[in-house]
């Protein structure tokens, strides 16, 4: 856990967590890949079609978050490879600490 706030892709509220998302949707490698200005870039097996890439962000997000699928939902850019997702949560530090720590794992492969 970083000693200072949280990186500004990753956002804490009383019962919800949101995260700046790039998704890459038919990628090769998937899970969490990186962090730029832009947010968390997850690839996605699935295709950009018939909201099949975003089934597969939701559920590797709701993995890595301990949540089940229901309280994972992208609340903009549902068409963009840029999203806004919002994990709803009664714990939300514990939902972003999950999400930190598989962030900075991803960061050192």
């Amino acid at each position: 856990m970083p000693d200072a706030p949280y990186p500004h892709w990753l956002r804490v509220g009383l019962d919800f967590v949101t995260i700046d998302i790039v998704a890459r949707p038919g990628s090769q490698r998937r899970g969490f890949v990186r962090i730029d200005t832009r947010g968390l870039t997850i690839g996605v097996a699935s295709p950009a079609e018939k909201g099949k890439a975003n089934d597969e962000l939701i559920a590797a997000i709701a993995n890595v978050a301990g949540v089940p699928h229901s309280r994972v939902s992208i609340l903009r850019g549902g068409a963009s490879r840029n999203k806004v997702v919002r994990i709803a949560s009664a714990e939300p530090g514990v939902v972003a600490r999950r999400v930190f720590v598989a962030s900075e794992e991803a960061k050192q492969r």
